[in-house]
């Protein structure tokens, strides 16, 4: 405990001091996209937790800053409660064409994960939790994990 506002020694106004780090998010989506806007999978497998922890509107407006038109729909599964971030404006410079952000479901258990297709990578997947991850081997993602088992 220190006097601050606790009432301990001298005066009580505490220092005034704040050690303040920014935290720039862009930085961190810049290093998952490159310059046009384009996801490798070399940049996915190393920076592809950057989606995970995001609401989807969170995600849609990172795609909005690298120029994707998307708009948002509900998972073609019956029982899922994945969304899907569908992009709009498709082209040779910029190859996301959806994706999928999914807080965890029956057929791939209790553990949340964001699905990538792009039109010249394939599809890649970051899944958040490798230990709780189920797959039915039907898998046409590349899956990484951001913990490992």
């Amino acid at each position: 405990m220190g006097a601050g506002y606790h009432g301990g020694f001298g005066d009580t106004s505490g220092s005034g001091k704040r050690l303040l780090i920014p935290y720039n998010l862009q930085f961190f989506a810049s290093k998952v996209f490159d310059a046009g806007g384009r996801i490798t999978e070399k940049t996915f497998s190393v920076h592809g937790s950057f989606f995970l922890g995001k609401s989807v509107k969170r995600i849609q407006k990172e795609l909005s800053k690298q120029g994707y038109i998307t708009h948002v729909e509900k998972s073609r599964h019956a029982n899922s409660k994945a969304k899907r971030i569908i992009v709009e404006n498709n082209s040779p410079v910029k190859n996301i064409t959806v994706i999928q952000v999914s807080p965890g479901s029956r057929r791939h258990g209790d553990t949340a994960y964001v699905k990538v297709s792009t039109s010249d990578s394939g599809i890649m997947k970051i899944v958040s939790d490798a230990t709780k991850y189920r797959t039915d081997g039907k898998e046409k993602a590349k899956i990484f994990f951001a913990r490992r088992k």
